[in-house]
């Protein structure tokens, strides 16, 4: 999460969400992996607890420039995995995984390019979900105005986060939509459901969630998860009616 806080009010609750997306940092690698940068929803029990903890007196500042704040956030399409395994003692699920260096340097460059949107629309304070590094805060001198981005302190800011990294545990990392667990496939061995969402070699065993992606989308799945269930419980229901006797 990076946050930017601006002279006027404009109450970033009220409104659409998610609203805008950038793809500049998408394909870092020319392979399809990078970050995108989206406008995240702001209701302040989201918002708020983003801000790294350092006295109970600014985060009542930070709630209290609520109506002025806005958020941004990277969202990263790692290449590089962890694992999933069986706990050794009771068997229940174990999941493991810690972003790569690859993927926390792509993360990086998106966060360092929203710093650089806050700041030429007028941010005047601009922080980051991260314990190690203070908020920036605006010069509004008329001579730093006209440096832009260039602005020397700006820069040794920027510069001071570009050293410090994705590092953890410094810095908060968190999932969303997780996508894909039973992909659809339009053969056997390249999936788990077949285009229809049923389980391949099952009968009667359907899936109908974002665990059917091929691969995350990389933006909130909700539209497609609607579309994705109403198409596969339609199809279930057709083929209980074709059956004798079956009753919805």
């Amino acid at each position: 999460m990076v946050g930017g806080i601006f002279q006027h009010t404009h109450n970033p609750w009220e409104g659409g969400i998610l609203t805008a997306m950038c793809n500049e940092f998408s394909n870092l690698d020319s392979r399809g992996h990078g970050a995108k940068i989206c406008a995240t929803t702001m209701l302040p029990s989201w918002y708020l607890p983003f801000r790294p903890w350092r006295s109970g007196l600014e985060f009542k500042v930070l709630a209290s420039e609520m109506p002025r704040a806005c958020g941004h956030l990277a969202v990263v399409r790692d290449r590089d995995t962890g694992r999933i395994y069986p706990d050794p003692v009771d068997g229940r699920c174990r999941i493991a995984y810690t972003p790569s260096l690859f993927d926390r340097r792509n993360a990086l460059e998106a966060v360092l390019g929203i710093c650089k949107m806050l700041y030429v629309t007028g941010a005047e304070k601009i922080w980051l979900s991260k314990s190690d590094v203070m908020p920036f805060v605006r010069d509004t001198d008329a001579a730093n105005e006209e440096e832009g981005i260039n602005d020397p302190a700006f820069q040794s800011w920027l510069q001071s986060v570009r050293s410090k990294g994705m590092n953890q545990p410094e810095t908060a990392w968190a999932t969303a939509h997780q996508m894909g667990t039973c992909r659809m496939s339009s053969v056997e061995k390249k999936g788990v459901v077949d285009p229809q969402g049923k389980v391949w070699g099952t009968e009667g065993l359907y899936v109908a969630d974002a665990s059917v992606f091929p691969s995350a989308s990389g933006v909130n799945p909700m539209v497609t998860n609607m579309a994705i269930a109403d198409m596969i419980s339609r199809g279930v229901a057709k083929g209980l009616r074709v059956e004798e006797g079956a009753r919805l």
